[in-house]
């Protein structure tokens, strides 16, 4: 197995400073990213895997706080042993020809790095990134998760009336939102509503338009000291909005 252009310690350190600490830009760690090699755990066996062009790859997936399945893969052997807390069957592989196995694959994408720095990665970011293309800002769907955190989620507690019917006179004047639905989640940043939208149109940029215009229509209308976040309804909180929410707008 050759050695990975950008070493481990290198792409963890800037993963650190660009989502822990903050104090480099994000599209730093991007660049790095896309220049390294990437540790996939591997199910089945203790067996000799002969190529990492093997396109047939077991990979042994983690999963969720909501008890789906996840495609784990980790900056280097030592993030996966530190995450999962022994010592796993793997594989290194270049970060564009992973990336590009997993593109359109139907489970979550998580990458984990070192301190339990956990990022989702949307489908949009693992395209451009196995094309090699670094994006200059992280997707809104990328967020530090540590590890133990808890993520309480249910019916909306805050009341949602008043954005409810403000958010209907926005979604009858764009075409492009199909369904809008709330929850209430809660973890360490504290309890907010949780907007869940549909759209015709859910690439990246398409969802970006869509949050900029959301958020000022609930300019004067969220209650002073509540928050809200937003997210597409067909993301990793599927289940949660089929569970617990109640449409309040649907084309």
């Amino acid at each position: 197995m050759k050695d990975p252009l950008i070493p481990a310690e290198a792409l963890e350190g800037l993963m650190k400073k660009a989502f822990q600490e903050q104090s480099v830009n994000p599209g730093l760690f991007w660049d790095a990213f896309v220049n390294a090699h990437l540790v996939v755990p591997l199910a089945g066996p203790k067996v000799e895997v002969e190529s990492e062009d093997d396109r047939q790859i077991p990979l042994l997936l983690g999963m969720d706080s909501e008890g789906k399945y996840v495609v784990w893969i980790f900056t280097s052997p030592q993030a996966m042993v530190d995450y999962v807390e022994k010592d796993l069957r793997y594989l290194t592989m270049s970060s564009r020809d992973l990336l590009k196995q997993l593109v359109g694959n139907s489970h979550e994408i998580v990458l984990i790095g070192p301190d339990g720095i956990t990022l989702n990665l949307h489908p949009d970011l693992v395209s451009s990134l196995a094309e090699g293309r670094v994006p200059e800002q992280p997707a809104e769907e990328i967020r530090h998760i540590p590890k133990d955190t808890v993520v309480s989620v249910g019916k909306p507690v805050d009341d949602p009336t008043a954005l409810e019917s403000k958010f209907k006179e926005l979604f009858l004047t764009l075409p492009e939102v199909l369904e809008g639905c709330f929850i209430q989640i809660a973890d360490d940043a504290g309890s907010r509503l949780l907007l869940g939208v549909r759209l015709q149109d859910e690439s990246r940029e398409a969802f970006k338009r869509i949050a900029s215009l959301v958020a000022n229509a609930a300019e004067g209308v969220l209650e002073k000291g509540k928050t809200m976040d937003i997210t597409l309804l067909d993301r990793s909180m599927k289940a949660a909005f089929e569970k617990w929410g109640t449409p309040f707008y649907k084309k």
